[in-house]
This record gives C-alpha cells, structure tokens and sequence, in this order.
C-alpha cells in the first residue's frame, strides 16, 4: 500500500464480519437458554430455539461474513490500474493464520499474459504461469460451517514450492462465492494450460472395444 493510501481492509471490517452473524444468533439462542434455565431442563421449545438460531446464524454468515465487500471493491478499482481480466478475492500466503478472518487481504486477481497476479490492500503476490504446477481446492475455517474453501494455486518458483490461497468475493453472499469457487478454479487451470485431473483420468481410458 503506497502513496498514502487509505487502509481499506481494516480490523472494523473484519470484526462487523464476526459481529453480524453473531446478532443473528444471538436473539434466539438467549431465549433458548432462558427457557431452559427456568424449567431447569433441556426442553423441546428450548432445544428448538437453539437450533433455529443456528440456522439463523449460518444465514446470516452468508449474508454478512464478506461485510463492506462492494466498497472495498470500489476503493480498490480506484488504486489498483493493472490490465487483464481479474476477480475480486480474499488472499492468503501459507503462512498466516488470522484470528478475525481467513482472508489476510483484499484485491484483485489479476491474469496477465505471463503472471498470475494478487494486487491487493497491502500485498503484491505474482505467480508465473510456467511456474504452476496444480490448482485444487483446501479446506479454510469458512469450510468447517459450509460455506467456502481456497482455490490453492501451488507452483514452483526457484525450486521452491510456494503457494497462494485465494477465495472470490465477486458476489454478495458467502455462498453464492462458495458456488463460484469451481468456476474461479476452471478459469485458472485454463489460463495455465493445466487438465484438470479429472479430464486427464477421462481421456487415458482405452474405449471398450
């Protein structure tokens, strides 16, 4: 981030991501809890409050997991000029682990001819196209609720084995990200010129004679 650049994946974005789910849940489950804290039982109308409140609460992850995505993605557009065709996405490098959020920045992925790029908030990451070996889906904290996963490009620069971790965030809803996740994966591998396993394993069967 340069330039006096304003910060624009901040720790208030990613707390009112954990905030507003956890106001989804809350109502219901408190009198869930009330209920059976009174009658000193675990109690039909109690048990069917919490389970409401989860459902309520796994709505409202997807619906506010990715909170203040259209502006980052403005402020974003207005900074960052690199060409190509590019998706707005959560990145992480293999290292970091966050306590607030699974993305450690915000940006763009960007296809260049040559390079694979992440241009975000605060990092800069390229992957070469020659240097990919494999894209395939990893697990995240977003997959243990059901509601995402990394699209993980893993290559070989230097001799190295290096890795970037990327999520989309084109759409509003984490699910509707979650469903998009396949297609970002697709477009990778054909950007690459990498078969997907699953075509390779189709085309080496010998045809029944």
């Amino acid at each position: 981030m340069g330039g006096g650049a304003t910060k624009v994946w901040t720790t208030g974005r990613k707390w009112a991501g954990n905030l507003m789910p956890f106001l989804c849940w809350l109502p219901l489950a408190g009198v869930g809890i009330y209920v059976m804290a009174r009658d000193r039982a675990v109690t039909t109308l109690g048990v069917e409050l919490l389970v409401a409140a989860t459902v309520c609460g796994w709505i409202g992850i997807s619906l506010f997991g990715f909170w203040g995505n259209a502006t980052m993605r403005r402020l974003l557009e207005a900074r960052i000029k690199d060409k190509g065709e590019r998706w707005f996405v959560g990145f992480a490098t293999p290292k970091f682990s966050g306590v607030l959020d699974a993305h450690e920045d915000v940006g763009f992925l960007i296809f260049g001819k040559d390079v694979l790029l992440f241009a975000g908030d605060t990092l800069r990451v390229e992957m070469p196209k020659d240097a990919v070996v494999q894209v395939r889906f990893r697990a995240s904290v977003h997959t243990v609720v059901g509601l995402g996963r990394w699209v993980c490009v893993e290559g070989i620069v230097q001799g190295k084995p290096v890795r970037m971790f990327i999520e989309p965030r084109e759409r509003r809803t984490m699910l509707g990200n979650l469903r998009l996740s396949g297609k970002l994966r697709r477009e990778i591998e054909a950007w690459a010129g990498i078969v997907p396993a699953t075509s390779a394993k189709s085309s080496s069967k010998t045809p029944a004679s």
